[in-house]
């Protein structure tokens, strides 16, 4: 029981410091509502799963292994955020030249982009790659799992135990993301907030992509 606890405290830990997944999440549930938000989670989580599954098989051990491919990935994941957070930028700068940060919200209702078929699945497809392209992720699977055992389990059936766990736990952090986003729809529709978030998500996906890219 005590492994469990500690496994459970460490996954916390890991799933409500902030980071990429969060950033974008706000991002888009910011430009196009609550759908895009929701698609965004989804996208993520899946991300989550195919990333646990490929740690319980011994995948990610193999991509850790490589020096090349390791560093393949990591530079993929970096150029996505930055790129990522240039979009945001973008819809700073649109927000901020049509004069949405000094005008009543009711007059720029054109501005809000609704959340379309086409923006859901880009949203859910953004999500997805920021989480697989993120090298820590696969790291963050691979470095953790070893340090727990389940009595009376096989390795590979207590890390699937495990694996499972965490993704329920992340599952249950993003509903709780989206339900306060849900409470204050009505701030996220105000031009002039949805400004500031667009270029704080802007600044901080391009700063985590940077990172990511220096980091060895």
């Amino acid at each position: 029981m005590s492994e469990l606890i500690g496994f459970v405290a460490a996954s916390l830990v890991v799933i409500v410091v902030p980071g990429p997944d969060l950033t974008l999440l706000l991002a888009n549930t910011a430009r196009s509502g609550r759908r895009a938000g929701i698609a965004t989670a989804a996208g993520i989580m899946l991300g989550h799963a195919v990333l646990a599954a490929a740690a319980v098989a011994g995948l990610t051990a193999l991509l850790t292994a490589s020096e090349l491919g390791y560093a393949a990935l990591r530079i993929a994941g970096a150029l996505y955020l930055v790129y990522l957070g240039v979009q945001s930028l973008a819809d700073f700068v649109r927000l901020r030249r049509s004069g949405a940060g000094d005008a009543p919200a009711h007059r720029h209702t054109q501005l809000i982009q609704p959340a379309t078929g086409r923006i859901v699945r880009v949203s859910l497809r953004q999500g997805l790659l920021s989480n697989l392209l993120n090298p820590k992720v696969a790291a963050f699977y691979l470095s953790l799992f070893p340090q727990f055992s389940l009595p009376g389990l096989t390795t590979t059936a207590a890390h699937t135990v495990l694996a499972g766990l965490f993704w329920l736990l992340s599952l249950l952090w993003f509903v709780l993301v989206l339900l306060i986003l849900s409470r204050v729809e009505v701030l996220l529709r105000r031009p002039g907030f949805r400004q500031g978030l667009a270029g704080v998500s802007g600044v901080s996906l391009v700063g985590l992509g940077g990172a990511l890219a220096m980091r060895g």
